[in-house]
């Protein structure tokens, strides 16, 4: 049976008559993203893949309650998230770093913040695939509370006021979070950030 054009809702509705092909396509169409998320939360590619894992098995055990079943994506990204914060949070060998704390260099050297320049972002400039690898060592430096506004706003593109619904806090620390990331990131990926009147 043809499924692909069907809309979330339509292959839920399906999924909870016991059509395994309808959440098979529900999973295809939001796996990748899903992973990606995670990954950028994480900043570790075997709790991405199983926390993927267990984000679409409760996704399959609570289809049937679902009451928005056009915002699936939505659902899945808030549950994703929640799962990716607590298992950072239980995981003793992660290490985090606070942004109140003086921010060390390779060398040792403690630098100081600067104020931020809101022109020109750091996550807007990733173009290449070394500086990818880059933003994601600078992101894995980041606390999980951080990290997770980061990636939900910069990468996922979601709205402030949404990723402050999703994560249970105002929109005010969010946008603090934000700005203390986008601080430590442009330390921290200084070499491939272009300084505003700095010469070669």
């Amino acid at each position: 049976m043809f499924v692909y054009g069907l809309t979330d809702s339509e292959l839920i509705a399906r999924a909870c008559e016991g059509e395994e092909r309808a959440f098979e396509v529900l999973f295809q169409r939001y796996h990748a993203a899903v992973y990606r998320l995670l990954l950028g939360i994480t900043n570790n590619h075997d709790d991405a893949q199983e926390l993927t894992q267990e984000v679409f098995l409760r996704a399959y055990q609570e289809l049937p309650r679902l009451q928005n079943r056009e915002n699936l994506g939505a659902w899945l990204r808030r549950t994703a998230t929640n799962l990716a914060i607590d298992k950072l949070r239980r995981n003793k060998r992660v290490r985090f770093d606070s942004l109140d704390a003086p921010l060390t260099t390779e060398t040792g050297e403690e630098v100081e913040w600067q104020i931020e320049d809101p022109a020109g972002d750091v996550l807007a400039a990733v173009q290449s695939s070394e500086l990818s690898e880059a933003v994601q060592r600078a992101l894995g430096q980041l606390s999980e509370i951080h990290r997770s506004v980061v990636v939900l706003h910069y990468m996922e593109g979601l709205p402030v006021e949404e990723v402050a619904q999703m994560l249970g806090i105002p929109v005010g620390t969010v946008k603090s979070r934000l700005a203390r990331a986008r601080l430590a990131l442009r330390i921290l990926l200084k070499d491939f950030v272009e300084v505003e009147g700095e010469n070669e």
